[in-house]
């Protein structure tokens, strides 16, 4: 898959919620750089006042791999609902990739695709 399709593909998924009725306002950055990366960020405010901001840093040298990333949901107060990303913690986990839950907890999940965060953020609405 070439950099642009995956882009794509990413505004595609998050447009979506507009398409289902959700988003009050969407604001999708991208920032193409030298050697096939990119950087994506975006930040959905939904109709209930909860809001969900993706991150990704993308290298496509050989394939789509995400370097890093973070997908941030919280409730119209700022309260964690979830969070995916890859960042090293201190908590020693078997995987980098992990999900944060509203509880605190810290549990290996890899990154789902755009879509299936779309739909994740849907099922809480």
């Amino acid at each position: 898959m070439q950099i642009h399709d995956y882009l794509h593909e990413v505004r595609s998924a998050i447009e979506r919620m507009d398409l289902y009725g959700f988003a009050d306002v969407i604001d999708i950055q991208e920032e193409l750089r030298a050697g096939k990366q990119a950087v994506i960020q975006a930040s959905v405010v939904l109709v209930d006042g909860s809001s969900l901001h993706v991150r990704e840093y993308i290298d496509a040298a050989y394939g789509i791999k995400k370097v890093s990333y973070g997908y941030h949901y919280q409730d119209r107060h700022g309260k964690l609902v979830f969070r995916y990303d890859n960042a090293r913690h201190k908590l020693a986990l078997q995987s980098k990739e992990h999900k944060h839950l509203s509880d605190n907890s810290i549990v290996e999940a890899a990154a789902p695709s755009i879509s299936e965060l779309v739909e994740e953020v849907v099922s809480f609405l």
